[in-house]
């Protein structure tokens, strides 16, 4: 079976049956005050344009991962995609790489979420395909 392509349909609904699954992440959440809300976007994706998603930590709904913009964003991460993407691959050959994301927002919020963070990326992880950044053709 093949890796699904990096937050495509099927990366998102994967995880989500395992966050889902998981009385980890749920108990997690119960300890969070309010829902929580980080936003990621990454410039210059594989299609041309930017590539953006969410991610909500909800003590009463638990996380959920999403394509597109909250409404609201405690903190927003920031990048090139082809930067991102680098820095993907190099982890996924095990070097020890910094994420090339900028944060803007409450960053108070990172520390309060830390816990429930580490429980969804130790639970909701998955192996995925890395879409190559579109060639653009000088004509």
């Amino acid at each position: 079976m093949s890796s699904p392509v990096f937050m495509s349909a099927e990366h998102i609904a994967v995880m989500h049956r395992r966050l889902d699954a998981s009385v980890s992440v749920a108990l997690a959440c119960r300890d969070l005050d309010r829902a929580y809300a980080l936003s990621f976007v990454l410039t210059h994706g594989p299609d041309g344009e930017d590539v953006r998603w969410q991610m909500t930590f909800d003590p009463h709904r638990g996380v959920r991962i999403d394509v597109g913009d909250p409404s609201h964003a405690d903190v927003t991460f920031a990048g090139e995609w082809a930067e991102v993407h680098d820095a993907l691959h190099a982890r996924g050959r095990g070097e020890d790489v910094t994420m090339p994301l900028r944060p803007e927002g409450d960053l108070d919020v990172l520390e309060r979420i830390a816990p429930v963070h580490a429980t969804v990326q130790r639970i909701g992880s998955v192996e995925t395909t890395l879409p190559e950044p579109r060639t653009t053709r000088i004509t």
